[in-house]
């Protein structure tokens, strides 16, 4: 987003003048013939630097110098009279001023103060926005988050998004890869272009390539008008596929030849369109597998993975979770009542989780226990989480080891033993720990292992002796 400047005077040929000189920064100019219509258009549109004259008729530029202060903090305010004295200088930087100049002026200090100025408060800004990511949280075009795990993304979103290259986005249903899509392009040039959202599962076969492409009047039974298409649609701007690999194979090489040549062809047409559209896919299965099972064309994926976004699920970025349950409960309070809060129990509860449906189960949940609880506060009984199935699927069994199946069959009982356990006992580890009949080292350990977490700290007697530890884990692990 371009800096914003404002200039207040009310001779209109000087405050003209100011306005042509500083167009030469990379910033857009307003101009304001009083302080009353400065704070009018600071209310509409604020500005990062404001340039006032002081003596003006109605609300001098002092006045307007301690309301932006006041109004607009983050704002630089620059004076200028042509009766400047050095008791008025003092004075209006006592007040916050930023500088002070004395007309008249030369264009070459007026534009050497402003731009001191724009430089001070995007180095501010940027400041703001490394702390924000130390402290590991951020809110990146709609992408909530505070753990490690999603930094790689927003990083590679900065990247691609000035480019023009397609861009193929890998993630679990529900992870967010939509918002991956438009916040590449919020940040590309095409942000003043359309974003379009096609989900390839969600529309029949015979449909999907009239959808894409659009159509003749008359081209199949029903075409009872000419259709532009999604690409046509998004001409100028951005289109995401969704489950891309859903599409039959052979409307997968039209989608690989409208990439290559940057044309469509609509149904019941002859004549070849050109458009001008970066297309983002996206898929919810390993790309390996799905190019191995012959349901994504090869050649399609290369031309679409020139950038690939791999979105992690939510169960492996524990961090997110208290951080998005605040946002979705926040988001469901109006303005005039106070936001509800999820006791502890309730948040171990859902840290505990697996998340098979990541972020979209997560705001399913917290909306149901928001509707579910009584008062302001959320308990564990006011959450309903839909149980995993935890028998062995033997659907793809044989492209996965014994080991590997057998390994994860196990954490997979573990996590669902301890979250009910932990979820029992209200979070207390010495209680889990008597009713598991184990000792609380090997429990913690177990919860360590598992990135699940607990009230009260670990802190074991000292008879518990390590083989005591390793024997009561394997009482645990089947």
């Amino acid at each position: 987003m371009s800096a914003r400047i404002l200039v207040v005077d009310d001779k209109r040929d000087l405050a003209r003048g100011v306005a042509l000189v500083l167009s030469k920064l990379p910033a857009e100019v307003a101009v304001a013939h009083s302080a009353e219509q400065a704070l009018e258009l600071l209310e509409r549109d604020p500005a990062d630097v404001v340039l006032s004259d002081v003596r003006m008729p109605g609300r001098d530029g002092l006045s307007l110098l301690d309301c932006v202060r006041q109004r607009w903090p983050q704002a630089h305010v620059i004076l200028f009279t042509g009766y400047g004295t050095i008791d008025s200088a003092v004075d209006a930087m006592r007040r916050g001023a930023f500088h002070y100049l004395t007309k008249p002026f030369n264009n070459d200090e007026l534009l050497v103060v402003t731009e001191r100025a724009l430089n001070e408060i995007r180095d501010r800004q940027e400041i703001a926005r490394l702390r924000a990511e130390l402290r590991g949280t951020y809110d990146f075009h709609g992408i909530h988050s505070r753990d490690r795990q999603m930094l790689p993304v927003v990083e590679a979103i900065r990247r691609v998004a000035p480019t023009n290259a397609t861009v193929l986005v890998c993630g679990e249903s529900g992870t967010g890869k939509e918002l991956v899509a438009r916040a590449i392009h919020a940040e590309s040039p095409r942000a003043g272009g359309s974003f379009v959202a096609f989900n390839a599962a969600a529309v029949p076969e015979t449909l999907a390539e009239a959808e894409l492409f659009g159509c003749k009047k008359g081209a199949y039974t029903g075409a009872d008008r000419d259709r532009k298409g999604l690409f046509l649609e998004a001409d100028g701007g951005t289109l995401l596929i969704d489950e891309v690999a859903s599409m039959p194979l052979g409307l997968q090489g039209k989608l690989l030849r409208a990439l290559q040549e940057r044309e469509v062809l609509p149904l019941g047409s002859a004549t070849p369109v050109q458009v001008d559209v970066r297309v983002i896919a996206a898929i919810n299965e390993d790309a390996r597998r799905l190019l191995r099972e012959n349901r994504l064309r090869r050649d399609l994926y290369y031309r679409l993975s020139v950038m690939r976004i791999a979105v992690p699920p939510l169960r492996h970025r524990i961090e997110d979770i208290p951080l998005l349950a605040k946002l979705f409960l926040d988001r469901l309070t109006s303005p005039d009542k106070v936001a509800k809060r999820l006791a502890p129990g309730a948040l171990r509860l859902l840290i505990s989780h697996d998340w098979p449906g990541n972020v979209r189960e997560l705001q399913n949940v917290v909306e149901r226990a928001a509707l579910m609880a009584r008062g302001d506060e959320i308990s564990p009984a006011d959450i309903t989480l839909e149980d995993d199935d935890l028998e062995w699927q033997p659907e793809g069994a044989e492209s996965v080891p014994y080991e590997e199946a057998k390994r994860s069959a196990i954490e997979r009982f573990q996590r669902r033993y301890i979250e009910h356990l932990m979820h029992g006992t209200d979070g207390n580890v010495s209680a889990a720990a008597r009713k598991a009949d184990m000792t609380r080292a090997a429990l913690h350990r177990i919860l360590k292992r598992l990135g699940l977490s607990a009230e009260d700290e670990l802190d074991a007697d000292a008879e518990d002796t390590h083989d005591e530890e390793a024997a009561n884990e394997r009482d645990v692990t089947p």
